[in-house]
C-alpha cells in the first residue's frame, strides 16, 4: 500500500518526464498516450489509499448491523426528562367566596396553574374572578355542606368525563399538585375511592376526610355521591356481590346547614365508597390539615386547650410531632394566608440548594 510521500515522489517523477516527452517534437502523440494511461493508474492509487484510510473497517452490511443494534440500544434506555408513568387528569375545584376571591387570584398564579382543570365555587362573579361557578347557595360557612353537595352535582353534569381525579381544597389551601401525581399513581381511578387527611370523631367513632387541605375523589365516587346519594331509592352493587338498597336518608342530602367533611364522609362510607390510606411509606401524613408553621410548631404554641381538635379527632393515625410531623412528599397545606401562597410556591418550586460538586 503507498503512502502518502511515496506518492507524492512518484507524482512529481511523472511530471518531468511527462514536460520531456510533450515537448519533443517526435514524441508528442506518444508522450499524450502515456500521460493519459499514466495519470489513470495514479488516480486509480490514490482513491484506494483514501478509502482504504478513512472508511470504517467493516462492509455495508456491518454498516447496517451496526446502525440497528445502536437503535436497539438507544431504545432500550429510558429517555432522560420524559416519564414513563401514565397521566392521570386531574380537576381542582376550589371554593371561595366573594369576599375571598382575591385570594383565589393567588391560587391561580401558584398551584392551581398545575391542575389539569381549575374551578371556582362560589355565589357570584367580579372583575376578580369573572369565570366563577355561581351555586344557588346562601354564602355562609355554615352552608358549607350546602356548596359541597351543589359543587359535586355541578361537576357530575358538566366535568365527569374531563377527568380521573376530582380534588376539592379551600381557598385557603396550597397543594403540592407533583406530589398529589406521585400519590395518586399508587391508586386506581376506576374504583371508588377518596384520599385525604383522615379523621376519627371520638364522639361516635365515625371517620372522614378533613375538608381543610382538602380530599379527592375517583370518578367512581363522584357518580355514586350524585346518582345514589340524591336519589329517593337506588340500587347499588357493593364489592361483596350482594345487592343491597341505599336511599337518600343515609345522606343528609337537600338540607345546606352542617360540617362539610363528617357528612360527605359519613354519605361515602354507606355508598361504599373506600376510604383510602395517603400517608407515605413512613406512615407520615401527606394531606395536612394545619399550615407548615402549625404542624411543625403547633404543640409549642398552642394550649392543650386550644390545639383539641389535632389531638382528638386525629385519632386514627396518631400524628407525630415537631420536624418528623410532615411527609417529605406533602401534598397540602391548610390555613396558608394570602401572602404565604406564593411564599410556599417560591420555598417549593424556587429555592434550590448550592452544590459546588
Amino acid at each position: 500500500m503507498l503512502n502518502s510521500s511515496h506518492s507524492s515522489e512518484v507524482l512529481t517523477n511523472f511530471k518531468r518526464k511527462l514536460c520531456r516527452v510533450v515537448f519533443s517534437t517526435k514524441g508528442f502523440s506518444v508522450g499524450f498516450g502515456l500521460g493519459f494511461v499514466f495519470g489513470i493508474c495514479v488516480s486509480i492509487t490514490v482513491v484506494f489509499y483514501l478509502s482504504s484510510t478513512l472508511s470504517p473497517p467493516y462492509h455495508n452490511q456491518d454498516k447496517q448491523q451496526f446502525l440497528q443494534n445502536s437503535v436497539k440500544m438507544l431504545a432500550d434506555k429510558p429517555i432522560s426528562g420524559v416519564s414513563l408513568k401514565r397521566h392521570d387528569r386531574i380537576l381542582c375545584w376550589v371554593v371561595t367566596s366573594p369576599q375571598t376571591h382575591s385570594r383565589a387570584e393567588l391560587v391561580k398564579q401558584t398551584w392551581g396553574k398545575r391542575c389539569d382543570r381549575l374551578l371556582f365555587m362560589s355565589s357570584a362573579q367580579d372583575e376578580t374572578l369573572p369565570d366563577a361557578v355561581i351555586l344557588p347557595v346562601n354564602d355562609t360557612y355554615t352552608n358549607l355542606w350546602g356548596k359541597t353537595q351543589e359543587a359535586l352535582k355541578y361537576i357530575y353534569t358538566h366535568h365527569l368525563n374531563d377527568a380521573d381525579w376530582f380534588y376539592k381544597a379551600d381557598d385557603d389551601t396550597y397543594a403540592v399538585m407533583d406530589n398529589m401525581r406521585h400519590l395518586l399513581s399508587n391508586f386506581d381511578p376506576l374504583s371508588a375511592l377518596h384520599l385525604g387527611f383522615r379523621y376519627e370523631d371520638p364522639n361516635n367513632g365515625k371517620h372522614f376526610m378533613s375538608g381543610g387541605p382538602g380530599y379527592v375523589l375517583t370518578r367512581e365516587a363522584v357518580r355514586r355521591f350524585v346518582e345514589i346519594g340524591f336519589a329517593n331509592v337506588s340500587v347499588l352493587e357493593p364489592p361483596n356481590k350482594t345487592t343491597s338498597t341505599y336511599s337518600s336518608s343515609h345522606c343528609p342530602i337537600g338540607q345546606h346547614e352542617g360540617q362539610e367533611d363528617v357528612n360527605l364522609g359519613s354519605c361515602l362510607e354507606k355508598l361504599n365508597v373506600t376510604a383510602g390510606d395517603s400517608r407515605d411509606e413512613n406512615r407520615v401524613e401527606r394531606f395536612l390539615p394545619w399550615s407548615l408553621e402549625d404542624m411543625i410548631c403547633g404543640h409549642l404554641k398552642y394550649k392543650p386547650k386550644d390545639y383539641w381538635m389535632l389531638r382528638e379527632w386525629s385519632f386514627y393515625y396518631p400524628l407525630k410531632q415537631d420536624m418528623e410531623c410532615c411527609s417529605h412528599h406533602a401534598v397540602a397545606f391548610h390555613y396558608v394566608k394570602d401572602h404565604q401562597l406564593k411564599v410556599y410556591e417560591y420555598l417549593i418550586y424556587k429555592l434550590r440548594l448550592y452544590s459546588n460538586r
